[in-house]
């Protein structure tokens, strides 16, 4: 098995039916620690029949944005109705995963698809060591 050490998470790209193609990784590991950890607060209550109680207050809308700015990486051929370019920008992402439908459906599709290529990834190196 190859390594890139200067790319450990580099993507996946899928094609879209209309000749669009988007890039997509899966995040784990350190990466999921550092977003977790970016939308978390950690809080203190004391309540008054005394005592402290220390807990983390996740945002999870936060979270959810960091995710998909993380895990969308590119796309190419990505058009508006005037046949422009959309820029891929975490803007963009957050719109497209929020209120296009289509897109949505498209990306978590291919998220189901990239998992089981990770799986059977993972079968054939255990089969193999």
């Amino acid at each position: 098995m190859q390594v890139n050490l200067e790319d450990l998470n580099p993507g996946t790209w899928f094609e879209m039916e209309d000749g669009g193609r988007i890039c997509l990784r899966v995040c784990a590991g350190d990466d999921y620690r550092a977003i977790r950890k970016a939308a978390t607060k950690k809080k203190v209550d004391y309540p008054k029949t005394g005592g402290r109680f220390p807990y983390e207050e996740t945002d999870e809308e936060l979270q959810s944005q960091l995710l998909w700015d993380f895990c969308i990486v590119d796309w190419e051929n990505l058009l508006d109705k005037d046949k422009k370019p959309i820029p891929c920008t975490k803007e963009f992402k957050l719109l497209l995963m929020g209120k296009s439908v289509a897109f949505s459906k498209f990306v978590t599709d291919k998220f189901t698809e990239l998992a089981d290529m990770v799986s059977a990834q993972d079968e054939d190196r255990l089969k193999n060591s």
